[in-house]
């Protein structure tokens, strides 16, 4: 029975996964905005798959973001989904994972950008440019933002059980109130995935791509960009804080 269900968990999570996958499967393009100066040849040279989630036809295999790898990037979205079967150590194992993912992609796309600059003098600025523009996008995008959203999440939903006297309810053994903030936080990726990517994509147009390619013109343009960065960056930490909180009620 016990086997029964935790396939049915497993399935369920490898549902919300593809289905996280189908509306973003966190596809920044964080050479798109360096490569507009350069002919046909060095854009499909240098071409990767854009955050919308629309592939470029002429876009070369990319292990990190085509092949069932990417799924690492999703680990710890479902470790906080998971957290009440997991415990806070496979929480902190799951972001471990989904680190190495964005650190190993990050890797990969500054390669490419510094191996793709057709001019010798700027392949190590091209390099360094598009590896902070991807670590900075990935952390906020695909790590921090979506997993501390979660959190909020599965805390509500448990606290929401427990304040209803419906925690501990268990059916042949199985402790159900322990499944439902599971499914609510599985449940919740897809839906989560369009609005956090968009937002980051903005943020960053506004704030570390401009920076990093000399855009920023005035001290009113670097203020908004100060601004927009700090904002980003102040949201998962603000969001951890109300998820503890909102478990501090159910203690």
């Amino acid at each position: 029975m016990f086997a029964v269900r935790a396939s049915a968990s497993a399935s369920l999570a490898s549902a919300a996964l593809t289905r996280r996958a189908n509306v973003g499967a966190k596809k920044f393009n964080p050479l798109a905005c360096h490569v507009a100066r350069k002919s046909t040849k060095a854009k499909i040279g240098m071409t990767v798959v854009a955050n919308s989630g629309e592939k470029d036809p002429n876009a070369p295999y990319d292990i990190y973001r085509d092949s069932p790898l990417r799924y690492m990037g999703y680990a710890n979205e479902v470790g906080e989904a998971f957290a009440a079967f997991v415990g806070e150590t496979g929480v902190v194992a799951s972001y471990g994972v989904a680190a190495l993912y964005v650190f190993a992609d990050t890797f990969d796309k500054g390669k490419k950008a510094y191996e793709g600059e057709a001019d010798e003098d700027q392949k190590v600025k091209r390099g360094a440019i598009v590896t902070l523009d991807t670590l900075t996008w990935q952390l906020l995008a695909s790590v921090f933002w979506p997993g501390s959203f979660i959190r909020v999440m599965v805390n509500t939903t448990t606290v929401a059980l427990s304040l209803a006297h419906l925690d501990g309810i268990e059916v042949n053994g199985f402790d159900v109130s322990k499944a439902i903030p599971t499914i609510v936080g599985l449940g919740t990726i897809p839906f989560i995935v369009k609005p956090i990517d968009g937002t980051i994509d903005t943020a960053m147009e506004m704030s570390v791509t401009k920076a990093l390619n000399g855009k920023i013109e005035g001290v009113q343009d670097a203020g908004v960009a100060l601004a927009t960065i700090s904002a980003c960056l102040v949201v998962p930490p603000t969001l951890f804080s109300v998820a503890a909180a909102i478990k501090a009620i159910g203690a």
